[in-house]
């Protein structure tokens, strides 16, 4: 064998060694049935609303999406929070208001497969009427709320 021969065998070689087994993915998948969800009730939740967090944490930072179920029948006071937030309507009618002070006239409904982007800082409030909630929301950084007044 040449010089030539036994540098490109070397190579191979080194090729084959170190990509002859297949790398383990450094992505993994998330996926959830909705069987999978597992709802809790933070102690701030003292209305019957549960939160499930399916990506990330919103208790710590970073990007996240949970999904809150709200039981029928419930209003959340005037609030805002400190990042924007991203809510998708998965179930029932969501009822939603801008202001400082809880306004029944003011609310829109919103059903299932609505979006509704709320700025960071925005007053806002919401009510269910007819039936239980579950809405989706994801946002960056560490989920707080600030209600109006308090």
């Amino acid at each position: 064998m040449t010089a030539t021969h036994l540098t490109v065998a070397a190579v191979l070689a080194l090729a084959l060694a170190t990509h002859g087994e297949p790398a383990e993915p450094r992505q993994h998948v998330t996926a959830l049935a909705p069987k999978d969800i597992r709802w809790s009730t933070p102690p701030e939740y003292t209305d019957g609303r549960q939160r499930a967090y399916l990506l990330g944490d919103s208790t710590k930072g970073g990007e996240w999406v949970d999904r809150v179920r709200i039981p029928a029948g419930s209003r959340v006071l005037p609030h805002t929070h400190p990042h924007a937030e991203v809510v998708t309507v998965i179930e029932g009618t969501w009822y939603f208001g801008l202001g400082e002070k809880f306004d029944e006239a003011k609310l829109e409904p919103y059903s299932a497969g609505s979006f509704i982007v709320i700025p960071a800082d925005v007053a806002h409030f919401l009510a269910t009427r007819e039936g239980p909630v579950i809405v989706q929301v994801s946002g960056h950084g560490m989920f707080r709320t600030h209600y109006v007044g308090k």
